[in-house]
């Protein structure tokens, strides 16, 4: 049977956390590199204030839209790699539909995805939507497939908070090499839903 695999783009994907670090410096919003590390942590820790039901502002909403497409323009000038051992695990895959659902910009998400060999159906960011869950059912359309069919792979309990209500409790992965550690992964998520190494990909998806 197909399997339809969703994957978060920062921490799973694409390697960005020292990139992303300077590039908030850059931006001035913060006096140090460890400032910037603390709130970076700190939002990939905790529920985001852009989800579906969201109490922003229009106002506020847009000043979101406008910090992630500056913060994307400096992420996409600076150099940042890719988790090319993973890729590389889901390139062995046969027989699934992948997309990548994720908060951040277009301006680097995309660029980054050309370096792969791998046929993303979807490629949603930021600028496609606000809330990941409005993106996930959107591919969920897309596709023909139930929500309960879709495997999910982040490295944040910022998307576990969001997506837990949405994807199927055995489907939510948790991988162990991004934003988040593993001990705060296993907050909120059991021990099977934990990808330790990439070369665990097949076995977690029952292939």
């Amino acid at each position: 049977m197909k399997k339809n695999l969703i994957f978060d783009f920062d921490g799973v994907l694409g390697d960005t956390y020292e990139a992303g670090l300077n590039a908030k410096m850059k931006m001035g919003s913060y006096k140090s590199r460890e400032e910037a590390a603390i709130d970076t942590k700190r939002y990939a820790a905790n529920k985001p204030n852009h989800t579906r039901n969201h109490t922003l502002t229009p106002e506020e909403l847009q000043k979101v839209y406008e910090w992630t497409r500056e913060y994307g323009q400096l992420l996409h000038d600076v150099d940042f790699g890719l988790f090319d051992s993973f890729i590389a695990e889901i390139e062995k895959l046969a027989d699934v539909n992948i997309a990548i659902v994720s908060t951040g910009s277009q301006i680097y998400v995309l660029p980054a995805i050309t370096k792969t060999n791998l046929e993303f159906t979807h490629i949603l960011a930021y600028e496609d939507h606000h809330s990941k869950e409005e993106k996930i059912e959107l591919v969920c359309r897309d596709w023909g497939v139930p929500l309960d069919e879709v495997y999910y792979f982040t490295d944040t309990l910022a998307d576990v908070y969001e997506l837990r209500d949405l994807i199927h409790k055995d489907k939510l992965i948790g991988v162990t090499w991004g934003y988040c550690t593993k001990e705060q992964l296993l907050t909120e998520l059991p021990p099977k839903n934990i990808l330790n190494s990439p070369e665990g990909l097949a076995e977690i998806i029952g292939r």
